[in-house]
């Protein structure tokens, strides 16, 4: 570290939603102390990924989509062989895989971060379970195991139990968010841009598009409120994002002759201008890690709807968020008719202060560092990078 710099090589198969954002979040505050290399796999998102990139001053390698998992190994040895980096980050367990074969002949220190569930789907082919048993071990031989929820913690414990045996080092670092963003925004500038009037009550849907962020249950949801015939008021569902499910979720909703209450928008950049303007933003999700979304909810001073599930309910404790029971769809049209028949905005309002120090990112960027720092100096065990 001859300029005082922390070199670090930050790895990302998936830098899309929540990874992505975390990025642009936590590594901006670090860009002063840190010199930042992302190597990430190409995606829809990657012109997102660039202007991140670029804002927070790092240099990006993206691997063509073509090359897959491989492009990421070799592209990530071809860096660790220059002798730049001090220290690795993987965010995904997909990417602890891919960074530590890279490591291998090398034995940078190697913290893995973990956003998600220990899960196979991501595992195919004839190797699965090979890929599988790999990754247990990846995941006990990294220098420091990062969660960024202690509900997150606690699965991988459950999931692989030896992790008790483990010399690798454990923490829990929660996610913060820019809770900025929201200055200045004025309310209505989304609805004049979709032509909506405010009389029309706003449901934001905020996310990717994927099984466990439980988008069929608001399906479903809407479709028992429409049934009921109790919701006397125009309404409609905004539903932001991108991912593989998107399709059939359209075809469900026009199976349902839904498709009135159901506005479908790709990514937006202008996110903050979104959130104020919806009446409430709703995550039905099935289980998530310590997702960003309910903070910007909160920080923008949104009513927030949201499941009782993993990762969730610890982001949400002691909140004003109204919270109903995960995988059931009566559950959510019921919270939904609640805050429809009476909006909790003020209560959300008089909560944004604390959601705002609460939720801070600076906090987390502050623990990120120190943590970088003390891997760096030898304080965790030095990484096998196996």
């Amino acid at each position: 570290m001859s300029t005082g710099k922390i070199r670090l090589l930050v790895v990302a198969r998936w830098p899309l939603g929540g990874i992505r954002t975390y990025m642009r979040y936590v590594y901006k505050h670090l860009s002063s102390r840190c010199t930042l290399t992302i190597v990430a796999a190409s995606t829809l998102e990657d012109e997102a990924l660039e202007r991140d990139a670029e804002e927070i001053g790092a240099r990006l390698i993206v691997c063509p989509a073509a090359e897959g998992k491989y492009g990421i190994v070799r592209t990530v040895f071809r860096e660790l062989r220059k002798g730049r980096h001090d220290v690795i980050q993987s965010n995904g367990f997909i990417s602890a895989l891919l960074a530590s074969a890279a490591n291998f002949p090398f034995r940078v220190p190697h913290i893995v971060t973990v956003h998600g569930i220990f899960e196979n789907r991501h595992l195919k082919g004839r190797t699965a379970g090979l890929q599988a048993a790999l990754l247990s071990r990846v995941l006990r031989k990294v220098t420091v195991l990062y969660a960024v929820s202690d509900d997150i913690m606690e699965h991988l414990h459950e999931t692989v139990p030896s992790l008790a045996r483990s010399r690798c080092r454990k923490v829990v670092i929660r996610n913060g968010i820019d809770t900025g963003i929201f200055d200045g925004i004025r309310k209505g500038t989304f609805r004049e841009r979709m032509g909506l009037n405010g009389k029309t009550f706003l449901i934001g849907y905020l996310g990717r598009f994927m099984p466990e962020k439980g988008f069929p249950y608001l399906i479903d949801a809407v479709d028992i409120l429409e049934r009921s015939g109790k919701i006397s008021g125009d309404f409609r569902v905004i539903a932001v994002g991108s991912g593989d499910y998107l399709d059939w979720y359209r075809k469900k909703v026009k199976q349902k002759e839904l498709e009135r209450r159901f506005v479908f928008l790709p990514f937006q950049k202008d996110v903050a201008a979104i959130y104020r303007d919806m009446d409430v933003v709703v995550m039905p999700s099935r289980w998530e890690a310590f997702p960003l979304q309910p903070m910007e909810a909160m920080c923008a001073g949104t009513p927030l709807v949201a499941s009782d599930c993993m990762g969730l309910r610890e982001a949400v404790r002691d909140t004003p968020a109204v919270v109903f029971r995960s995988e059931n769809a009566e559950a959510l049209a019921r919270a939904l008719q609640g805050v429809m028949e009476n909006p909790p905005g003020e209560l959300f309002e008089k909560f944004r202060p604390v959601a705002r120090e609460r939720f801070d990112v600076r906090k987390t960027a502050e623990e990120v560092y120190r943590l970088l720092v003390e891997t760096v100096a030898g304080k965790g065990r030095r990484g096998t990078g196996a």
